[in-house]
């Protein structure tokens, strides 16, 4: 036994790496897993089911990988450790995140999705079913914006074309008038229309992307000087939760108040558009609307403007910030996010006399989410 310890003497780091396995493994025993991670704005995976289907498949051994990278102790601060150093050697890019002038943290998008054309084709044949008016809307996202932020030579995906292709699609219906939010965000490009740190635009720019909207139905928009304005500092976004880089300003975030009659989320009756207790949470772009729901529906006070006016929101949460405006031209809002509800549109459409539909969605959205199909229900 002694010759053996002698032995090891001269292998020190086995010694402390083999104690770190052993100490890591038993951690992960030990503790409860985390079902929600805070610091990267997702659910992480849980622990797998042992079934025939999987063990034939061969996928629990995938998600079971997938499990235990996402439970390891300590993950958060390995994380971000990584980030930093990454960091500090000068490197601009990290965990698929580039920084860019400006403090601007942007995605690195290289592929377009065979999901885009799915997902087009879903909106156009959705609009040649419904009778009433129906509004499409793609939003591009920041890095086609403020593409002159970016790093010189960083290669990403041609947005502004892929947004035209789609365009044309959606205006062959008679039924679909599209909304071309891309050149007015243009214009306004110097302005704080995106978050540095979060994926969303600001409240400036779902402004400006709301005066589009008026002005494609000749409505009155609220004028936002007249609004009292609200803010609440030090809100890092999802791109911050993956860059975890040093250096990175805090963005703002301004809502306005606007009184309602009543929000009706998940059953529940609300009294405001917001829910200001998600401003103590990393999340903090969540206190819209109270987050994302299947359907929730809004109840405006009324107007010369909004009088009887009712409108089907179909949205990601883009919209969110957007929605407060919008109470000002329409009584009645239902907002859907297809990715939670499963009850057919139509029939939401019928059995409450909406007049408007409006599709208002970002580019990536479009690009990767696989719901769209629930529009045919």
């Amino acid at each position: 036994m002694w010759s053996i310890m002698k032995k090891l003497r001269n292998y020190p780091f086995l010694i402390i790496m083999s104690i770190l396995i052993l100490g890591i493994s038993f951690l992960n025993l030990i503790k409860k897993d985390t079902e929600f991670s805070e610091m990267e704005n997702r659910y992480l995976a849980q622990k797998p089911v042992l079934t025939l289907g999987n063990l034939l498949d061969s996928s629990f051994g995938t998600q079971y990988e997938t499990y235990v990278n996402e439970q390891f102790p300590f993950r958060s601060q390995w994380i971000t450790g990584k980030a930093i150093a990454e960091t500090l050697l000068g490197k601009q890019e990290n965990n698929g995140v580039i920084k860019g002038k400006g403090g601007y943290l942007f995605p690195k998008q290289l592929n377009v999705e065979k999901q885009l054309k799915k997902n087009v084709n879903a909106i156009q044949d959705f609009g040649k079913a419904m009778g009433a008016k129906t509004y499409v809307s793609i939003v591009p996202n920041s890095y086609n914006i403020l593409r002159d932020y970016l790093p010189k030579g960083t290669p990403n995906i041609d947005q502004e074309a892929l947004i035209a292709q789609c365009d044309q699609t959606f205006t062959r219906e008679e039924n679909m008038i599209n909304i071309d939010i891309e050149s007015i965000l243009m214009e306004h490009k110097n302005e704080y229309i995106y978050y540095r740190t979060d994926h969303h635009w600001t409240t400036l720019g779902a402004y400006y992307g709301y005066l589009q909207f008026c002005n494609a139905q000749g409505l009155p928009p609220v004028d936002i000087s007249k609004l009292t304005a609200n803010s609440i500092e030090n809100f890092t976004g999802t791109y911050d939760a993956k860059y975890k880089g040093i250096g990175i300003k805090p963005d703002t975030i301004t809502y306005y108040s606007i009184p309602i009659e009543k929000m009706v989320v998940d059953k529940e009756e609300k009294s405001s558009l917001y829910d200001l207790e998600k401003t103590k949470v990393r999340d903090k772009y969540a206190m819209f609307l109270h987050g994302n729901h299947p359907i929730s529906v809004i109840y405006a006070k009324e107007n010369e403007h909004n009088q009887g006016k009712k409108l089907l929101l179909l949205k990601d949460s883009y919209a969110n910030s957007m929605v407060p405006f919008l109470t000002y031209n329409y009584q009645e809002i239902y907002v859907v996010d297809l990715r939670y509800y499963t009850d057919s549109i139509g029939k939401l459409v019928e059995d409450n006399g909406i007049q408007t539909i409006f599709l208002l969605y970002n580019f990536d959205t479009l690009m990767t989410d696989n719901h769209f199909y629930r529009l045919s229900r």
